[in-house]
């Protein structure tokens, strides 16, 4: 595989020159008419299926088509921080950390909190998360992006943690090729072709060149994807490719206390040879069968396929990883209405996938003796695991009044590893010799395998009070096994990881109250992440630590007059660590987790004057948060200001430009602290202009 898809990319992506005229041309090459949708698509995440959002859990946000379009995000980041909850960070070019009702999270199996989703596919295996997966999306051509806070749903299990994000693509919409230019050096085009009748076709296309703000930190992407769908939301089936490939020369850290307030600083890349490659392809498709009046079925297979190598700049010796995997897996439910007020549904899951890792190092490590000595060039680790996952579950909505409605799930998951080591065990050189100063620092464990079962319940009850108020309970728990890096990426004496799954429990209320003017959401929370998974003082793996966090979550949406809207999402939380671990002589336990904000959101002001001209502002808040677990280091925080507009030219062409930083302030996607660097920092870019022009055909 690790052949596969770097050809394919060359194949597909060439020169970029040639790739950017065969986009143009998309529109007129290929003949059809656009199909009409059948039905609404409302939420996805929660069943996999579109389901109306009235029937289904409160805490899923979406961003439909229309903010998408007016975003036009270069990074994901910048749309999902509309959602409350949200403190994803964006890291250099088309990098970036999970963090959803929880702090940012970093280290080998952190990403494993998050499940990230495409059309309701997992993106990745459930052994092989990585922190930056969000690229493989292609949310550039999203028709709607959802995000669930908390823990998942019975049709989602592993790695479900603290929460979900799903980019939903469509075979329905229009054909148009758009470009767009920005600042540092920065161009995307992008085209749609729709076609078919009773079964609709979609081909997208996103390209794009990032000159990048800092030294040698550009970017190119190239995205592919391809969406069918026939039939209706009862008997229906739909299809879908999605390809991707990135080629990123990446910045890492600055270093120093408040060193981003330092443009000449902020601009430097002191890692000139860092780079990232990387490419996935998925296939999926899905069948909605009505076998009765009061029974359906859904079932869906799916593979996948990704090839990464990227060079760890931010280690001593800079090594390179080369990682791939391939998957193969399926998703079925069995609905039953087995009431008018009592709805069933059971379902089998199957995942399988292979992976492998390899770390090396060419030249000798530069530094201490200790470091040259513990860190040979050579390889450091070389092995592949087989995961095989089976899962079981079922919920059932039972309405029983007029008002009311309970919604009741159990999933139960079982994940096998198969762990192949293909060099040698211990902690030696890869020769067989000893390092220095007592071993080698990577540990290579001896071939085995592992296996881990886990239950995921959910209950929640709903109570509609009039036609404009309800409100909502929910008790939920939700397990992740440990990744294939926490129990095999092994350092110093540690032979063995023994480690259980990491679970979290969550309980929620919310107010909801829902007009013709004006939609509001507001969610109290408290979840408790039990047995979390670190790396210790002496570079073991280990788990048995706790967090507990403790928040309230504000959305709006108000229109205020025909012309004028305002939309308002915010979080309140407290993160804190809630067992014993000494670090430096400190106890940090009931301190505040680092890289944790405890306040979020955003204020976007939007006037429509007509059905041309479209005008808004956005203000987004990060609060102030702590580099590191024992309190003495923080980061200000910061807020920022956007500017959007877009004018419709005439029935097939459209204008629109974003100003991102409109004060050019100076702040910092992301800050942490290290004993070794101190205070570090990703700068933010300094004000940006981009404009891109639109035909729609």
């Amino acid at each position: 595989m690790r052949h596969f898809l770097p050809t394919l990319t060359n194949f597909l992506v060439g020169s970029r020159r040639a790739a950017l005229g065969a986009l143009a041309l998309i529109p007129f090459v290929v003949s059809g008419q656009e199909a009409t949708q059948p039905f609404e698509t409302l939420i996805v995440t929660a069943t996999r299926v579109p389901t109306d959002a009235k029937s289904l859990p409160l805490n899923i946000s979406k961003l439909d088509e229309e903010t998408l379009q007016e975003l036009e995000a270069v990074h994901i980041q910048q749309a999902i921080a509309q959602v409350p909850g949200v403190t994803t960070q964006r890291g250099n070019g088309q990098e970036s950390l999970p963090g959803i009702r929880s702090a940012v999270l970093t280290g080998a199996g952190a990403c494993g909190s998050v499940l990230i989703l495409e059309d309701a596919i997992p993106v990745r295996g459930p052994a092989f998360c990585n922190v930056n997966e969000l690229f493989d999306t292609h949310f550039e051509q999203a028709d709607s992006i959802e995000v669930t806070r908390g823990p998942g749903t019975a049709f989602y299990g592993s790695n479900a943690l603290t929460g979900m994000v799903n980019v939903n693509l469509s075979a329905y919409g229009p054909s148009y090729a758009s470009i767009e230019a920005g600042s540092h050096g920065y161009f995307r085009a992008q085209g749609a072709n729709a076609f078919g009748n009773t079964i609709a076709q979609r081909l997208m296309v996103s390209l794009t060149h990032d000159g990048g703000y800092r030294d040698n930190s550009g970017y190119e992407q190239a995205k592919l994807s391809w969406r069918l769908s026939g039939g209706d939301v009862s008997n229906g089936f739909e299809a879908g490719v999605s390809f991707t490939n990135l080629d990123q020369q990446t910045a890492g850290f600055i270093e120093g206390e408040d060193a981003y307030l330092d443009r000449g600083i902020a601009k430097q890349n002191f890692d000139p040879e860092g780079f990232r490659d990387t490419q996935s392809l998925r296939a999926w498709s899905r069948w909605i069968k009505q076998l009765s009046d009061s029974q359906s079925t859904e079932f869906a297979v799916y593979a996948r396929a990704t090839d990464m190598v990227f060079r760890m700049h931010f280690l001593p010796g800079e090594p390179l990883e080369e990682n791939d995997q391939i998957g193969l897996g399926w998703q079925s439910s069995l609905s039953t209405k087995v009431s008018p007020s009592l709805l069933t549904v059971i379902g089998l899951d199957g995942d399988w996938s292979a992976g492998s890792l390899r770390q090396s190092q060419e030249l000798a490590t530069q530094g201490s003796d200790f470091l040259a000595a513990t860190i040979p060039a050579g390889i450091h680790y070389d092995y592949q695991v087989d995961a095989a996952q089976l899962a079981v579950f079922g919920q059932l909505t039972w309405e029983p009044g007029e008002k009311w409605q309970v919604i009741a799930g159990l999933r139960g998951e079982r994940l096998d590893y198969d762990y192949n080591n293909l060099s040698l065990d211990g902690r030696t050189k890869d020769d067989g010799t000893q390092c220095g100063f007592g071993g080698c620092r990577y540990s290579r464990p001896a071939d085995r395998k592992d296996a881990f079962t886990d239950w995921s319940p959910k209950l929640q009850v709903k109570y509609t009070i009039n036609d404009h108020w309800l409100w909502y309970a929910t008790l939920s728990s939700s397990a992740r096994a440990p990744q294939a890096t926490e129990l095999y990426r092994l350092q110093r004496d540690q032979e063995v990881a023994n480690l259980d799954s990491v679970t979290a429990n969550n309980v929620e209320f919310g107010v909801a109250y829902i007009s013709r003017n004006l939609d509001v959401n507001v969610t109290g929370y408290h979840l408790a992440l039990d047995n979390e998974i670190i790396r210790d003082a002496d570079f073991f793996n280990i788990d048995g630590n706790r967090t507990d966090s403790s928040g309230v979550e504000v959305s709006a949406k108000w229109q205020l007059n025909p012309a004028w809207s305002l939309n308002v999402s915010g979080t309140y939380a407290e993160h804190k660590y809630a067992s014993d671990q000494l670090l430096d002589g400190i106890n940090i336990n009931n301190r505040f987790v680092d890289t944790a904000p405890k306040t979020a959101g955003s204020v976007w002001l939007r006037y429509k004057a007509n059905d041309r001209l479209k005008l808004s502002a956005q203000v987004q808040h990060l609060g102030d948060y702590f580099l590191e677990p024992t309190n003495q280091f923080t980061y200000p925080g910061h807020n920022i200001l956007n500017m959007y507009a877009s004018y419709q030219l005439n029935d097939t062409w459209s204008l629109s430009a974003r100003l991102l930083n409109f004060t050019d302030k100076k702040y910092a996607e992301r800050a942490d602290y290290t004993t070794f660097s101190y205070q570090r920092y990703f700068p933010s870019e300094p004000r940006s202009v981009f404009v891109s022009l639109r035909r729609e055909m």
